[in-house]
């Protein structure tokens, strides 16, 4: 069997490597002699040429946007421009970043050899992380046997689902492409009506979950605005949209954990979320607006998921909306929480992380599509209220009660109706493509 060696020596973050020239991928055969391969980085990840796939003996077929890399008789690998989703013997997965194309070149993120490959051929290959190399084989000269990729028996990735019954691999019937960030030919916006051909059934046809969390309530008036304007007002009113509006799509299933003036146990919250769920896909939002009494000129939203506090100002915030467990006469310090790190643990291993940020991203971008102030972008933190839903989850402050100006806005009927849109249509959103190969279109 011939032997490459493929050794990637990035060096550098990829913004100063594009300073000193493209970092190399260098292809490396058993004889010692070796070509280089530039790794391309315009849309912030790692990737290189479709063509050198044929370099490794692979067949690679491009037809519009969908792209096949196969052995044939063996393997086939169908991917498609802008969608991280692709299919592996018929089996759904998902990279962190789409196939594109770009100045009459495709590109496909390197993730696909030095994770996939070894992963899923590994009689083929194995890659040497800290040595950032991948050890090869030719699959051309490859027969039946072990390690051949079965598509009945082969396993799901974590944090891909099976396929569903519309055509495509994410987002809904003809839409494969999730979150697609090219169309068909992959060389500008919009999204692909190819579909890579018929699945069988998804377990997750069923009503996706959807649970609304409006911060505070009750005895809990949480921060204080101009005008005796109170978050747990502007909570409710927000999360009361989002529900109406969300509620009208027929795929998925709305609860609130409260819908009125009522104080609600702040770890308790979680719990009802992951409750409600069970074992279906869902997604927990909770809504709150920030304050920085110290700092009046501060304003803008962000979001937060649930991991290790990284700056000052996001313990600040977490301390603030962790303050109503000392309201029950409970404390709250991260470092003498010892389950913890296991919970953020398991949200990893479930992949949950991942997701959270992802929705949380996308709430910032709808938020910023109408929001006057600035956009503060995804932070994260130790969020009690988050800890006990284990599912992707979120918390949105809304806009700074403390500043004047904001305070006032986030109390207007009009603000609270246009974030809710926003919020609610993050989550049709990012439903489109959670679980990966769900197929979820909505009503619409």
């Amino acid at each position: 069997m011939r032997t490459l060696a493929l050794v990637l020596a990035l060096g550098a973050a990829p913004a100063a490597a594009l300073g000193q020239g493209r970092p190399e991928l260098r292809l490396e055969r058993a004889d010692g002699s070796y070509s280089g391969i530039a790794v391309h980085l315009e849309r912030g990840v790692a990737s290189v040429p479709v063509d050198l796939f044929s370099e490794l003996g692979w067949s690679v077929q491009r037809s519009g946007g969908a792209l096949s890399i196969s052995v044939p008789g063996e393997i086939s690998i169908d991917l498609r421009l802008g969608s991280p989703f692709f299919r592996w013997d018929g089996v759904v997965l998902q990279l962190t970043d789409p196939p594109y194309a770009i100045d009459g070149g495709v590109f496909v993120p390197l993730q696909l050899l030095s994770d996939f490959f070894p992963r899923r051929l590994p009689d083929l290959y194995e890659f040497d992380g800290p040595n950032a190399t991948l050890r090869a084989g030719d699959p051309s000269v490859r027969s039946e046997g072990p390690g051949r990729v079965a598509p009945a028996a082969d396993p799901v990735e974590p944090g891909a689902g099976p396929p569903s019954a519309a055509g495509g691999t994410g987002a809904g019937a003809g839409d494969p492409t999730g979150d697609a960030t090219g169309d068909a030919t992959g060389d500008g916006p919009g999204r692909s009506g190819e579909a890579l051909g018929p699945r069988p059934p998804s377990p997750y046809d069923g009503p996706r979950v959807v649970v609304v969390d409006a911060g505070h309530g009750g005895a809990d008036p949480g921060a204080m605005g101009p005008g005796g304007v109170r978050e747990k007002a502007v909570a409710l009113g927000i999360a009361r949209g989002v529900a109406e509006i969300l509620g009208r799509e027929r795929s998925l299933e709305v609860h609130m954990t409260r819908d009125d003036d009522t104080f609600v146990d702040l770890w308790r919250r979680g719990e009802m979320a992951t409750d409600v769920k069970g074992d279906r896909p869902g997604v927990f939002v909770s809504i709150h607006a920030n304050s920085f009494p110290g700092r009046r000129s501060a304003m803008g939203f962000e979001t937060y998921f649930l991991s290790d506090a990284r700056t000052e100002h996001e313990r600040r915030v977490a301390a603030i909306e962790n303050a109503p467990l000392s309201f029950q006469g409970q404390d709250v310090d991260p470092a003498e929480q010892p389950d913890l790190d296991f919970i953020l643990r398991e949200l990893r291993n479930l992949d949950h992380q991942h997701w959270s940020e992802l929705l949380a991203q996308m709430v910032q971008d709808e938020m910023d599509d109408f929001h006057p102030g600035p956009n503060r972008g995804v932070k994260q933190g130790v969020l009690a209220v988050l800890t006990n839903a284990l599912m992707p989850s979120v918390l949105v402050e809304v806009g700074y009660l403390s500043n004047d100006a904001e305070g006032r806005m986030l109390g207007e009927e009009k603000f609270q109706r246009d974030a809710a849109e926003a919020i609610a249509e993050a989550v049709i959103r990012f439903f489109e493509r959670y679980p990966p190969g769900s197929g979820f279109g909505g009503s619409r």
